[in-house]
């Protein structure tokens, strides 16, 4: 997957912008402007960005987003400290606890990792096709990633999501 580049936003909610931004930025000029792979991203972007900032602990967020012929991976990275990982909040009505099961209706994969330096990363994988008359995006192999957390849309998936 090729890097597209990373964007540190400070951790407050009124910054989820900058980050739904800097990822558009990055997408409409691969798929364009109106492709839905980019309004999915940026959309699922604004949920784990959010979830890091208000669960992460810490001062900052990073970004990070990678790109092949067929997908998007975006990571969310928070600094650590916070309590919880992500996991599905059962409260029909509630205000909150929609975005894990938005992510997982979007998303073709998405899971979690706890850094050995104690930060969370919070992934997902958009499936994409490339514009006609464009060429795909090219670069190195995918790095390596642990699998703990690893969410696909499937009925295990959604049952480690939900804690079961």
């Amino acid at each position: 997957m090729k890097h597209l580049g990373t964007c540190v936003v400070p951790a407050a909610p009124k910054n989820v912008v900058n980050g739904r931004r800097w990822l558009l930025g990055r997408l409409e000029p691969l798929l364009g402007a109106k492709h839905s792979a980019c309004e999915d991203s940026v959309l699922l972007l604004s949920e784990t960005l959010t979830n890091a900032i208000v669960h992460g602990g810490g001062h900052l967020v990073e970004v990070d987003a990678y790109v092949d012929t067929a997908s998007i991976r975006v990571e969310v990275t928070d600094e650590g400290g916070g309590t919880t990982v992500p996991h599905h909040v059962d409260d029909p009505h509630g205000e909150h606890g929609r975005g894990l099961p938005i992510l997982s209706m979007l998303a073709k994969a998405w899971g979690f990792e706890q850094l050995d330096d104690g930060r969370l990363r919070v992934w997902f994988e958009v499936p994409h096709t490339v514009v006609p008359g464009t060429r795909g995006p090219q670069g190195a192999p995918a790095r390596p990633r642990a699998d703990d957390g690893v969410h696909g849309v499937s009925a295990s998936a959604n049952r480690h999501a939900e804690g079961g």
